[in-house]
């Protein structure tokens, strides 16, 4: 084991150094760069970059091209600055940034026309074609292939033609034109061939979507064969894993499902870390589809939740329509009746803004048919304007005032426009600002806070899995265990509602409710946590205590405070449950003989910078929680309030109407 740590330490060492010397002498290429003279360094600093993109150093290397991009354009080097601006598109591709993606390409091409640079206008436009498929835009797409063929053709390029063909036969698979997929599928793979590019594999897999597609599963076969041979020999990793989905969907349709089962973990394995999302969010699904026949209901909700997240992060609606789909399928297998109409509630509404959607993008284009209609008639208006002033002089100035009267009208039209959209672009910018704070809060948190949670329960059933510790020492660790799943559960619930707090989405169904219970149901749920670290739990609300107000939400309060007392208080600490009743208000307090907090502290409680604090027992947590507590309170129309003394100990005071009337 020692050994196996040395040997990983080493190779990371060694790949750290090795990115350290891509950035030195990237560093270096800086200052040595001054004329069109060093025009090769800038060849060498994109092959750098390119590096740095395969080492997942996606910021260092954005960083790079922008300073290699002024120094090119300084010495009026436009191929240089072309190549650069291919590798700055190319990182923005592989982080799913597809609007800057475009916007790289579009300036490579604009400097690799300007350097008649065929190549790069060809490699480029291929580029652009497939962002352009996958955003759906497919007339887009053929255009830039059939305008990259073209430069291909004239360099006499067989190679790249082969790629450009496989890209075309992709979009047609697209589009649905069987014929024309199998066709310029047919044409990639006998150049492929001919010059055993490794690239072989891919196509054919390609080619037997299409032979899947339409029902010749025996010819499917056949070309998958090839194609995982192929792939193997060139340990195509990626191709690899397209071939395992492309079996495993055969034998999914055949209901030959424990086979499929294993063509699909293959395919996900077999991937690693190149795989694409989208074929990810596929794999999940065939998977989860495979569990729920098979009665493994427990791994489909597994397989459901990730897919889930992943479709969301892609902002994939029909993969969310197929995740909904599955997750209702799976709730009535449970016999969860309720949740599953939910779930089907869900798709049906999601189906329908797709829909909408749809319509709006025929709407538009419709609407941009009907102003290039409407300027080819301006242009014939025009032309009989101009006609009627050499046949009728008089009207000369008639005509002039009236034209001056419609531009005038245009231009203020024009501007009013401009002006709105502006004031709509600055509203939507701002709301993506917010959403995009949220959603980086959001990633920090999974990324760290939940992962390293499910990575140490994982890794803890990972050493009994491999026989590292007995059966009798995992049970001794069990309390550890069910401590782990009971913070990640408080976090998973924090997360959720701040998550939705922020977009507006919390709102408070208040009813006639006994928080007696609800402190009862919390203290047993407390009881093993609080008798592990030796804390002593006090409930004084022996009678009814009634207030007006959401029950969820008043449980997620109360679960959130009597943790973070239990977080903050050491073996011997007690924790006591009162409350005090005035005319119309019942004010209910959680207090704590534990650490108490700073002045300092209290202050930023409720502010808008988080602050997390490690518990007595190094427990972690987002900072989140107290947050959710206040807003929850201020919906149900009620006030959370904080007196603390450092070393003395907290307390924690939520106010409740007893009534609908206060």
């Amino acid at each position: 084991m020692k050994q196996t740590y040395f040997f990983l330490t080493i190779l990371m060492l060694f790949i750290s150094g090795v990115i350290f010397s891509q950035q030195k002498r990237l560093d270096s290429l800086i200052k040595t760069t001054t004329s069109i003279a060093d025009s090769s360094n800038i060849n060498l600093a994109s092959d750098l970059i390119y590096q740095l993109s395969i080492d997942e150093k996606y910021d260092e290397g954005l960083t790079f091209c922008d300073t290699f991009i002024r120094i090119s354009k300084f010495i009026k080097h436009p191929k240089g600055t072309g190549r650069i601006y291919i590798e700055k598109a190319n990182i923005y591709n592989i982080t799913d940034k597809s609007f800057k993606a475009m916007q790289s390409y579009d300036q490579a091409e604009n400097y690799f026309q300007i350097a008649k640079y065929d190549r790069g206008i060809a490699v480029t436009n291929n580029n652009k074609s497939i962002i352009e498929h996958r955003l759906g835009n497919l007339e887009k797409s053929i255009n830039l292939l059939l305008k990259a063929n073209v430069y291909y053709k004239k360099l006499n390029d067989s190679i790249s033609l082969a790629d450009t063909f496989n890209n075309i036969g992709n979009v047609y698979h697209t589009l649905k034109q069987t014929a024309s997929a199998k066709e310029y599928y047919k044409k990639s793979i006998a150049i492929k061939r001919k010059n055993e590019l490794k690239t072989l594999g891919s196509t054919l897999n390609n080619l037997a979507l299409i032979y899947i597609d339409t029902k010749e599963i025996d010819t499917a076969i056949v070309i998958l064969n090839e194609a995982l041979e192929e792939n193997k020999k060139q340990n195509d990793s990626r191709s690899m894993s397209g071939t395992y989905s492309a079996l495993g969907r055969i034998h999914l349709d055949q209901k030959n499902y424990n086979k499929a089962k294993e063509y699909f973990e293959a395919s996900m394995f077999v991937g690693g870390k190149i795989e694409y999302k989208r074929r990810l969010v596929i794999t999940k699904h065939a998977l989860a589809a495979i569990a729920i026949k098979t009665g493994n209901l427990n791994e489909a909700e597994r397989h459901l939740n990730d897919a889930r997240i992943k479709s969301g992060e892609l902002n994939s609606i029909s993969q969310l329509l197929v995740n909904y789909k599955y997750t209702a399928q799976l709730d009535s297998a449970k016999g969860n009746f309720a949740s599953a109409y939910e779930w089907q509630k869900k798709h049906q509404n999601l189906l329908n803004e797709e829909t909408k959607i749809e319509k709006r993008k025929n709407v538009s284009i419709t609407q941009q048919k009907l102003e290039n209609e409407q300027e080819q008639q301006k242009t014939i208006e025009k032309q009989r304007l101009n006609e009627l002033k050499a046949n009728e002089n008089l009207l000369l100035q008639k005509i002039y005032t009236y034209i001056v009267i419609v531009a005038l009208i245009v231009a203020m039209t024009f501007i009013v426009f401009i002006v709105k959209s502006r004031l709509e672009r600055a509203k939507y910018i701002n709301q993506l600002n917010e959403t995009n704070q949220v959603k980086n809060k959001l990633f920090s948190i999974v990324s760290h806070d939940l992962k390293n949670e499910i990575h140490g329960l994982n890794n803890t059933l990972n050493l009994l899995k491999n026989d590292i510790i007995s059966e009798k020492e995992f049970k001794a660790i069990i309390p550890m265990l069910s401590d782990s799943t009971h913070q990640t559960t408080i976090l998973l619930t924090n997360l959720l509602n701040w998550s939705r707090s922020q977009m507006n989405k919390l709102q408070a169904n208040p009813t006639m409710l006994d928080f007696t219970e609800i402190i009862k149901d919390k203290f047993r749920f407390f009881e093993s946590r609080a008798s592990q670290k030796g804390i002593k739990l006090v409930n004084k609300l022996t009678d009814a205590t009634l207030v007006y107000a959401d029950k969820d939400m008043s449980t997620i309060v109360t679960q959130n405070l009597i943790a973070n007392a239990i977080k903050f208080c050491n073996s011997g600490d007690t924790i006591t449950i009162f409350k005090k009743e005035e005319e119309n208000l019942i004010q209910i307090c959680f207090f704590d003989t534990g650490i108490g907090i700073s002045e300092e502290n209290v202050i930023k409680l409720f502010s808008e910078e988080t602050i997390s604090t490690k518990g007595t027992d190094n427990e972690t947590g987002t900072g989140l929680g107290l947050k959710i507590c206040k807003e929850l309170i201020t919906l149900n129309r009620g006030t959370l309030d904080v007196e603390s003394t450092l070393g003395e100990g907290s307390t924690f005071c939520i106010t409740l109407p007893k009534t609908s009337d206060v």
